[in-house]
């Protein structure tokens, strides 16, 4: 059996409208990424070194900032592709906003 849907069709004016707040958010997410990601690998290099490795050489404790801050930037590929594989593709950034609000709670 197989089950029909109908998709709605879109005026013109109502396609550009839809096109234009798609490009706007995704224009928006994007450089608040940017911006979080930016601010993190700064503070990686400047100040997490010696408040979480005091007593390490500088190099050493910039080297252990960094490596984190990598495996947390891999961390979240695999993750947000295991949850899209595992569930609809249209939940998948709906479980990663929610985990990473999760997170910083």
């Amino acid at each position: 059996m197989t089950v029909a849907t109908a998709t709605p069709v879109l005026s013109d004016v109502e396609h550009r409208t839809q096109l234009r707040r798609a490009v706007v958010a995704s224009t928006v997410g994007t450089a608040i990424e940017w911006y979080d990601f930016f601010l993190y690998g700064t503070a990686a290099g400047l100040v997490f070194p010696k408040l979480f490795f005091p007593n390490s050489d500088p190099l050493v404790g910039t080297l252990n900032s960094f490596l984190i801050y990598g495996a947390g930037f891999a961390a979240r590929a695999w993750v947000t592709s295991v949850e899209a594989d595992a569930s609809a593709p249209r939940s998948a950034p709906q479980q990663t906003v929610l985990s990473a609000r999760g997170s910083r709670r």
